[in-house]
């Protein structure tokens, strides 16, 4: 019996991918991997999953490139974390299929067989392990976070803030991409220079140029001076380039001229000005998608992400809720805040279950707005939701709802009546164009469209 118990133990062992996580000791350790190619062009060939991040797809730039004419430039990726190894679709023409499903997301279990357009892939562990470094801080400057996530978001910050490198900063809406280009300028050797930020999103497509090039008197009809761009006042800095996926296809050329040569040229100027400055970018889109579909140039992607680091959003870091609470009440409300709250364990539970589609920002709009109500002690647990719901135009006093239904029922009859309301509103505005609506709606956009589809929307 005790013989079957140890071979019982041995065969769970051999499951695990992640074998252990001390984040005191800096490392995640978990079991090397490799994707075994069953059928395809590669067949019978292996490839060691040895990255953070292992792209596939048919571009050559991949860590893994197939070719096959039914797979997308980039197609999917496999990244690792505290739970396991993690692959995700790309937005691919014909979709990444694990165990016969197609997925978006989805955590690998040994021996999973994907498909990818003609080429079926065997996902298999090995005996060996390797140790991924991980910061032993709780914090990178104005961040914190104790999670396994965020402590790989640290320990890449820590490595290359101080180096010269190009950065990608991804991330859905209000995980705090903002927050961290800005410390990787305070830790890095340009930290006493200038620290520019361009929102490629807010800027006017035809005054983008100027903002980032600048001008020279005359070249258009407001130009009345000559004028520094963002790269020229930046010099010996860094700029910050947020949203850089809206940038238009006609200024990425000349962007790309920028990580090149270093050189900048005004508009309406034939003078090349050398510029020294460092670009940190951010964005919440899937940029390998935005390449798939043409709107973005695969050389200037590559060249944007020499570093790339991924901010978890908050439903994948929970643990770190309750820090993230305790942080804010301080920093909004003071260092007695805490005493003005409810049951701080039960609230915690409650707001653990909660899918945070605006993230940490939504936490921390929660957080502000909860300290303007007059009852005391503080049920943050009620706010959830708050803010859209006041701020629907479409909500009103007389809201209709049926006492005679259970305090539950009846809640969430109302608020899906308001979610359903709002989500109309918000494509009519913007005309159906989804992205755009969940940038409006500050949501993610995999989240509206879960919405979209839940009640039936087109």
């Amino acid at each position: 019996m005790a013989k079957n118990k140890q071979t019982s133990t041995n065969n769970l062992r051999e499951q695990t991918l992640v074998l252990s996580h001390d984040a005191d000791a800096g490392t995640l350790r978990v079991r090397k991997t490799k994707l075994l190619i069953v059928s395809g062009a590669l067949q019978g060939r292996e490839f060691i999953l040895n990255k953070d991040q292992f792209t596939i797809g048919s571009g050559e730039h991949n860590d893994l490139a197939l070719q096959d004419s039914t797979i997308s430039k980039h197609h999917c990726e496999i990244t690792v974390d505290g739970e396991g190894y993690r692959i995700r679709d790309l937005e691919s023409t014909n979709g990444t299929i694990v165990q016969g499903v197609k997925i978006s997301s989805a955590y690998l279990s040994p021996g999973a067989e994907l498909q990818l357009g003609k080429t079926r892939i065997v996902f298999c562990p090995l005996l060996e392990s390797s140790d991924i470094p991980l910061s032993r801080n709780e914090n990178f400057g104005g961040m914190i976070g104790r999670s396994m996530t965020m402590r790989r978001v640290f320990y890449l910050a820590e490595t290359y803030a101080p180096t010269e490198a190009t950065i990608m900063i991804t991330g859905e809406t209000g995980t705090g991409k903002e927050i961290l280009a800005e410390e990787i300028h305070r830790h890095s050797l340009r930290k006493d220079k200038p620290y520019i930020v361009i929102d490629c999103a807010a800027m006017a497509r035809d005054l983008i140029e100027s903002e980032l090039f600048g001008h020279v008197k005359g070249s258009f009809t407001s130009a009345n001076a000559d004028r520094e761009g963002a790269f020229e006042l930046a010099d010996g800095g860094t700029v910050f380039l947020d949203e850089i996926g809206d940038l238009s296809p006609e200024l990425q050329p000349k962007l790309l001229r920028v990580l090149e040569k270093r050189e900048i040229r005004r508009v309406g100027e034939n003078r090349i000005r050398k510029i020294d400055v460092r670009i940190i970018c951010a964005t919440n889109r899937m940029l390998a998608t935005e390449v798939n579909e043409g709107r973005f140039r695969e050389d200037l992607y590559y060249r944007l992400s020499v570093v790339q680091m991924e901010l978890p959003p908050l439903r994948r870091r929970r643990d770190d809720i309750a820090l993230l609470v305790k942080k804010f009440l301080v920093d909004l409300h003071g260092p007695n805040a805490l005493e003005a709250l409810a049951d701080f364990d039960r609230t915690m539970d409650v707001l653990k279950r909660h899918e945070w589609p605006g993230n940490v920002r939504e936490l921390r709009n929660l957080i502000e707005a909860a300290f303007y109500s007059e009852a005391r002690p503080i049920d943050l647990s009620t706010f959830l939701s708050l803010d859209r719901l006041r701020n629907s135009h479409k909500r009103d006093a007389e809201a209709s709802y049926n006492a005679d239904k259970p305090f539950k029922d009846a809640k969430n009859e109302l608020i899906e009546g308001f979610e359903k309301s709002y989500i109309q509103d918000l494509l009519a505005r913007n005309r159906t164009n989804v992205s755009r609506s969940a940038r409006d709606a500050g949501i993610e956009r995999a989240y509206l469209q879960r919405l979209i589809k839940k009640y039936g929307l087109k």
